[in-house]
């Protein structure tokens, strides 16, 4: 593809993600990956420049689309006089079979004209989620939004039932592939670009899985043992199942459930890559109470639940950069109730003893703290666990808690390297001691 040829391909997938915008369609890489299915003359240096001419408009959409009204023809033009003037993009837009179209007057003096940004266009998020921002950030406001604008490093969590963290740092090293250890998790290695495993033994093996070190820090914040039993009740792929079941030493079970047949489906292949056979995974059919009469078995009888409710995804924004504009204050306040809602039932399942173990990729209050305080006000017999006095005293000493309930954890990339993320844990007291 000539160049002319892969800013008309950019163009076209553009008009394709902000019509999934707008009805809430597939991601923008799952488009991405259906327009070069269909175009296997494109070469991988072509899928490359304009998937990163795709994301260079997203990763900017806010300002791009109020300079423009939403023309994706404009957004992409507007984009690329960041990296060229206008002559150079005019001899490109030259009405060509595959180029853009020349360039008419009008747009001339749109990309002739200097713009005055906002600080939501410069930090490039919706202007509607500034104080639920701020109120997360505060003085680091700045630092943690172009953090969250940035690439996210590429995560692996090594599978102690197959092999050592020493074994796994060999292979990378052997390989001439840049890594640094975790800080938070001792199971983590950061690798700093996105890597193409599918072919390295380790992998092929089931000897690591990719996990942000954030959740990798979740469930060992769990404290699960050795013949527990877990139950995983939002497992989606079953991440965080696989790694319980490695802080259990294959001892006890491990129930995974979803509503998502497609988010389940490759669960059981992976656990047997990886070795793990305490797991049981079940899709919930949620039709006529059938969800509410499986799960009643398990009343009361699990050592661990852990809860990663579905959640606006604001902790993830630089993974998926497009869902900050799929969100909306209706779709956030419907999160916020299937929060409620799972909090609740999951509770059901804790035995006296037990704990359960809330997580959210979300960085709202909404969504994390002030759930937790309904929750407490609302089930006399759980009592909040302190997340950071689970920490190693070295890391407890350099730990930025951004959390504004004591006993949670809130985590971000600027402050941790991670994803955004939200940890609390509830242990339901006795009989006796709630009663009294």
């Amino acid at each position: 593809m000539l160049p002319a040829a892969r800013i008309q391909a950019a163009i076209d997938l553009l008009a394709e993600v902000k019509d999934s915008l707008e009805r809430d369609g597939a991601s923008a890489d799952v488009l991405i990956r259906k327009y070069f299915r269909k175009r296997r003359y494109a070469g991988s240096k072509d899928r490359r420049s304009v998937t990163e001419r795709v994301y260079a408009v997203i990763r900017n959409w806010g300002f791009l689309y109020d300079q423009t009204g939403g023309d994706v023809r404009h957004m992409t033009l507007l984009s690329l006089m960041g990296e060229m003037d206008l002559a150079a993009l005019e001899a490109l837009c030259d009405g060509g079979e595959h180029s853009p179209a020349a360039l008419n007057d009008a747009e001339k003096s749109l990309l002739g004209r200097k713009a005055e940004k906002d600080l939501h266009h410069i930090l490039n998020y919706p202007e509607w989620l500034a104080s639920r921002l701020k109120a997360r950030f505060k003085e680091d406001f700045d630092q943690e939004l172009n953090a969250l604008n940035g690439r996210a490093p590429f995560d692996l969590r090594v599978n102690v039932l197959k092999a050592t963290l020493e074994e796994i740092t060999a292979f990378l090293e052997e390989n001439d592939i840049a890594y640094t250890q975790g800080q938070w998790a001792d199971t983590a290695l950061i690798l700093p670009d996105h890597q193409r495993i599918d072919d390295w033994d380790i992998y092929k093996n089931g000897l690591v899985e990719v996990q942000d070190e954030a959740a990798q820090l979740a469930v060992a914040l769990a404290e699960i043992k050795p013949s527990m039993q877990v139950m995983d009740l939002c497992a989606g792929s079953g991440g965080k199942s696989l790694a319980a079941a490695a802080h259990m030493d294959n001892k006890g079970q491990i129930y995974a459930f979803d509503i998502s047949h497609q988010r389940l489906k490759d669960l059981k292949p992976r656990a047997k890559k990886a070795g793990v056979h305490i797991l049981q995974a079940h899709e919930l059919d949620t039709a006529g109470g059938k969800r509410e009469k499986y799960l009643s078995q398990f009343q009361e009888k699990m050592d661990r639940v852990m809860l990663d409710v579905p959640c606006s995804g604001s902790g993830v924004w630089r993974r998926n950069p497009e869902s900050k504009w799929r969100l909306s204050e209706e779709k956030l306040a419907q999160y916020c109730r299937i929060q409620k809602n799972l909090l609740r039932e999951g509770w059901n399942f804790v035995k006296p003893g037990g704990q359960m173990i809330y997580m959210t990729c979300s960085l709202f209050e909404d969504e994390n703290e002030q759930q937790i305080r309904d929750f407490l006000d609302f089930m006399p017999d759980a009592e909040l666990l302190s997340c950071p006095a689970r920490l190693s005293p070295e890391k407890a000493e350099k730990f930025i808690n951004r959390s504004a309930l004591e006993g949670c954890m809130a985590l971000s990339p600027h402050s941790h390297g991670t994803d955004g993320f939200f940890v609390a844990i509830m242990e339901k007291k006795a009989a006796s001691a709630a009663e009294t």
